[in-house]
């Protein structure tokens, strides 16, 4: 039976991954690193950090010598300062019927102060448990952020599904053994192949939600 629904949260509930690499690029022209912002949207989903040592081993000769917490630091505060938030259209309507029904998580890579930010201005008293990519010692690929929403919410990978946007959240999703769907926000479908179901648009992914039903898990 299906018990519970879990977002991802950049490019599934909020349009916010242009803001994210815009502050990411922001910090890197301040150190005077030029980075590909394709890379941010390549690798969605992953703890802050893990793209910030992609980006400093792809486009400098000594990675060594940055400051890694000085550079995440800035690029929250960056992100905060320039993010205009907008949540997609029809999701908090959503989300609101889907509560009366289900347990809903939100499950991002993005730092708590992010997170805790947008959860609380958009989407007060939704979500019975939140994950950032603080509160695991390995980010998304690995499954471990999904397998600790699935034990905050005291059920089993059957009785949940995720809805997810980015490559490295659907690998995370499966290796966690749950059924995830997929909508391709910021990249081409066929980067999301491995999803269980594929959904084309917003549209059509608030639809599906509002027709999901508790009897039994989309994927069995």
């Amino acid at each position: 039976m299906l018990k519970a629904v879990i977002f991802d949260m950049d490019g599934v509930l909020t349009d916010s991954m242009p803001y994210h690499a815009q502050a990411m690029e922001k910090v890197f022209n301040g150190l005077g690193i030029t980075i590909d912002t394709q890379d941010i949207y390549e690798r969605e989903g992953e703890k802050t950090i893990d793209v910030v040592n992609f980006l400093l081993e792809k486009g400098t000769d000594d990675a060594s010598v940055y400051d890694r917490k000085d550079i995440v630091d800035k690029y929250i505060a960056k992100f905060g300062h320039i993010a205009q938030i907008k949540v997609f259209e029809g999701m908090k309507e959503c989300l609101q019927i889907l509560k009366t029904n289900f347990l809903l998580a939100v499950v991002s890579g993005s730092d708590k102060p992010i997170v805790y930010d947008i959860m609380q201005n958009e989407f007060p008293g939704i979500f019975d448990v939140i994950v950032t990519g603080d509160d695991v010692e390995r980010g998304k690929p690995s499954p471990d952020p999904y397998l600790k929403a699935v034990a905050m919410l005291k059920l089993r990978k059957d009785e949940c599904i995720v809805v997810e946007n980015a490559p490295m959240g659907v690998d995370s999703a499966l290796s966690a053994g749950i059924c995830c769907i997929a909508v391709p926000t910021y990249l081409a479908p066929e980067k999301l192949s491995r999803a269980n179901l594929l959904i084309p648009d917003h549209r059509e992914l608030v639809n599906y939600l509002l027709d999901l039903e508790t009897t039994s898990n989309v994927c069995l």
